[in-house]
């Protein structure tokens, strides 16, 4: 491959493309969340650094500090799961994002015959997640994070299989695992309205997957002390608490722009081949980031509405209330199926 041809080739145009949207994505999500966390607690939130952009450039600045501060890793700690533990943990989260494709072209598998395999190893990927969780608890010596641990454990007993339907419920719906069918299929009425059931198992699901509002409670600092990121500090914080769960979240929310949303459809906007219509190509896939941005913001928004559950009662409803509804999905997209809908 040549020079030219390297530089438009369209494997290279994704992985940037993922790696700058999604962090772009991830400080505004992070911006918002504090804003609206203070907003909603009567306060101003951040704004010392780049105060004309209402401190949207405070999370860079929390970053680099704690990047440059020293990192320690505790005595007893075992120190192989504990400085891996948080690099393995966001390249899971991150990674799963990369094997769903952002626009027609823009893929990192190529293959047609491979996508099916892709969208379903990027769900397992993000259900590995939360192993990583449990490494990173057990690894530190720390009663908090052993507990933080222990929840986690149990809470992905409550919401993977309710999390399972949800997406089994789409792909009986649709008759195909190729996302770039199920897009095409929601040319019309997105996921979401064909089966809401499916789309609201999804979202519980991801917000216990992701330990958002108001389901954070393995590394709730109100009683384990951030759990099993208790002794975590500098690039290992980063990395862990900061990095790999708003990652995970976005890997999360841009699966579902593809499974419930519609994905890269367009109304009325018709693309032409890559590379010679790589700004059609941008739209598509800005279109794609702007849906996983407004899921973000949902999750994030929950911060400053909801107050955090007792383990117990989150136990009750992924075991009671998701499980059902997830059937519940799976039946209905069997009727409509049945139906020739």
């Amino acid at each position: 491959m040549d020079l030219w041809g390297l530089l438009f080739s369209a494997r290279l145009w994704f992985f940037v493309l993922m790696l700058v949207a999604s962090g772009i994505v991830l400080l505004t999500v992070v911006w918002f969340e504090r804003k609206a966390a203070a907003r909603v607690q009567m306060r101003v939130g951040p704004y010392h650094v780049s105060p004309w952009l209402g401190g949207y450039l405070q999370l860079l600045a929390d970053a680099f500090k704690f990047i440059i501060s020293e990192p320690i890793v505790p005595r007893g700690a075992h120190k192989l799961l504990f400085t891996w533990g948080p690099p393995l943990f966001v390249t899971l989260a991150f990674g799963a994002s990369l094997l769903l494709p952002l626009t027609p072209e823009l893929r990192l598998i190529k293959d047609p015959n491979l996508l099916p395999y892709g969208l379903v190893f990027s769900l397992v990927v993000l259900l590995l997640v939360s192993i990583a969780i449990v490494i990173i608890g057990w690894s530190v010596n720390n009663k908090f994070a052993y507990v933080g641990a222990a929840r986690e454990a149990l809470l992905v007993a409550a919401y993977e299989l309710p999390l399972v339907l949800s997406v089994l419920a789409m792909f009986i719906l649709y008759g195909t695992l190729d996302p770039l069918k199920i897009v095409e299929k929601q040319s019309i009425l997105v996921g979401a309205m064909l089966n809401p059931f499916a789309f609201l198992v999804y979202l519980v699901a991801t917000a216990m997957a992701t330990a958002r509002f108001p389901f954070e409670i393995a590394d709730y600092e109100g009683d384990v002390a951030t759990g099993p990121y208790s002794d975590y500090g500098g690039v290992f914080l980063v990395l862990s608490f900061a990095g790999g769960t708003y990652y995970a979240t976005f890997s999360y929310s841009f699966l579902a722009s593809l499974l419930f949303l519609g994905g890269w459809n367009l109304p009325g906007f018709a693309v032409g081949g890559w590379p010679q219509d790589i700004l059609g190509h941008l739209v598509l896939a800005a279109w794609v980031m702007f849906k996983t941005l407004v899921l973000m913001f949902f999750f994030a928004f929950l911060r400053a509405a909801m107050p955090v559950l007792r383990l117990d009662h989150t136990l009750a409803l992924g075991w009671r209330g998701l499980l059902i509804l997830g059937v519940a999905a799976v039946l209905w997209s069997t009727a409509l199926k049945l139906a020739g809908l």
